[in-house]
């Protein structure tokens, strides 16, 4: 169970790490297909794409086809960092001696109450008893 878990944190740092690249394709203005991938990935929709060279002003720019790729990487770098840590004697001996000796200092007792004498008889009201008021 525990090299389970330490495959998959190490799977999720490594995805965490590596850049992924979103390509879509864009046909007269309308997203026709995309890709996830760790590059760049050439997209078609069947359709000439515009030559680079060919730039005439007859041409509408929104009925060509074109790629746009995003990357998405994280920018901060993994490091390893290490923590210095000292116990102290006030800490570590109550520590021990609590968890490790089991120290029976959390023993909660039951209560117990006497059941030998009955609860006097309550006083009873006779005015609402028998309902009777004073207006």
């Amino acid at each position: 169970m525990k090299s389970n878990v330490s495959i998959l944190l190490a799977l999720l740092l490594l995805f965490s790490t590596v850049g992924m690249a979103k390509t879509t394709h864009w046909c007269m203005g309308h997203e026709m297909e995309s890709a996830i991938g760790f590059g760049e990935k050439h997209l078609d929709c069947g359709m000439e794409l515009p030559n680079e060279d060919s730039n005439t002003s007859s041409e509408d720019p929104s009925s060509c086809c074109e790629n746009k790729t995003q990357h998405l990487q994280v920018d901060d770098d993994f490091q390893v960092s290490q923590v210095e840590f000292q116990l102290s004697p006030s800490f570590t001996l109550p520590l021990l001696q609590v968890f490790v000796f089991e120290g029976d200092f959390f023993n909660i007792q039951q209560v117990v109450f006497p059941t030998e004498h009955s609860p006097p008889v309550p006083k009873r009201d006779f005015q609402l008893l028998y309902q009777s008021f004073l207006i």
